[in-house]
């Protein structure tokens, strides 16, 4: 098992560290949501984050919360050697003044952030969800887990 808080705190004891998965809540605060893995995946799964948070977030958080979702579920399709098919899950939850969004996917790589390559296009995925996320880290379980964390409202 390993494990990286790329930005840490304190856990809570409600929090999970945003390794493995939780029970989805029944006060409509926390969606899950499976894609199967493919070219087409970060379309769908931008497609139902933005249909499950576009009443509950401002507009601004609506569009970081899909390019992150985007680039997370990019990153499973491209580097966690998935079979097509093989589910990604997503899983949003606004809790404590923060939108909590975490992609799970059944692959084995250990998780790095690169430094952006400008001339090849690449390495700008982990690099942005650490520019706009308050905090974001990764496990891996038996299945690798990315998550980030967005601010409701922004700081003072």
């Amino acid at each position: 098992m390993w494990r990286l808080n790329a930005t840490p705190r304190p856990v809570s004891a409600h929090d999970n560290g945003g390794g493995g998965p939780t029970v989805p809540s029944s006060d409509g605060r926390r969606v899950e949501i499976a894609v199967a893995s493919g070219p087409g995946a970060p379309a769908r799964a931008r497609r139902a984050v933005t249909a499950w948070l576009s009443q509950r977030v401002s507009a601004k958080l609506l569009d970081d919360a899909r390019l992150l979702v985007s680039e997370l579920v990019t990153n499973s399709v491209r580097h966690a050697r998935l079979a097509p098919g093989d589910p990604i899950r997503i899983s949003v939850e606004i809790s404590d003044g923060l939108v909590h969004l975490e992609v799970e996917d059944p692959g084995d790589v250990p998780i790095a952030a690169l430094v952006p390559d400008r001339q090849h296009g690449s390495g700008f995925g982990l690099y942005l969800v650490d520019v706009l996320s308050e905090r974001w880290g990764s496990s891996h379980d038996g299945a690798t887990h990315v998550w980030a964390e967005l601010a409701l409202s922004p700081a003072a």
